[in-house]
């Protein structure tokens, strides 16, 4: 018999040291009345959401700074200009990356400039499917690229200041919210 909690997205699998699966309900961490390793299968609950299922509607706001995505050999230590209001630094064995308000960066530091950010209104649920392909896909039938950075709580989607009416335009189009 089928359970909801496979497809439920406040549920998280849970594997003993024995090799034995649990189903650990989230909700319960919150509100008693959900048990914290509900007995299987279930077939009603009231606090079933399906992780297929997003918001149709999401909330986006537009940042007022202006910002620049920067290029600097991976074995330099993070400049004291990176800072500002929404910072980004990324580090691999290839580069560090800095994004950062455009004000900031000297202008010998390699980087793309004229970038506006627009913020998912969160915090999101960590198990919330298909928000950055959601409102990535709006934008690139519109033909307009993008510079994604997901933190803990939600996402930003840098945009070139060139495109920012028409992505706005897009996704109003598509049902988001976007608040300047």
């Amino acid at each position: 018999m089928e359970t909801l909690c496979k497809s439920c997205r406040h549920v998280r699998e849970v594997v003993a040291g024995t090799g034995s699966v649990f189903l650990l309900c989230q909700l319960s961490r919150t509100q008693p009345s959900f048990p914290k390793y509900p007995p299987q299968p279930v077939v009603k609950c009231g606090g079933y959401q399906d992780t297929n299922q997003m918001p149709q509607r999401l909330k986006l706001e537009t940042l007022a700074d202006t910002f620049a995505v920067c290029r600097l050999t991976a074995a330099d230590p993070i400049p004291a200009w990176a800072g500002g209001e929404v910072v980004s630094i990324t580090r691999t064995a290839e580069e560090l990356s800095i994004v950062c308000s455009q004000d900031r960066v000297p202008q010998q530091v390699a980087r793309e400039g004229d970038w506006r950010c627009l913020r998912v209104v969160g915090p999101l649920d960590f198990s919330l499917v298909g928000v950055l392909a959601t409102l990535s896909g709006t934008l690139a039938a519109a033909h307009i690229s993008l510079f994604a950075i997901s933190t803990f709580q939600t996402d930003y989607l840098l945009v070139r200041q060139v495109d920012l009416a028409a992505a706005v335009a897009s996704l109003v189009a598509a049902g988001h919210d976007v608040a300047s």
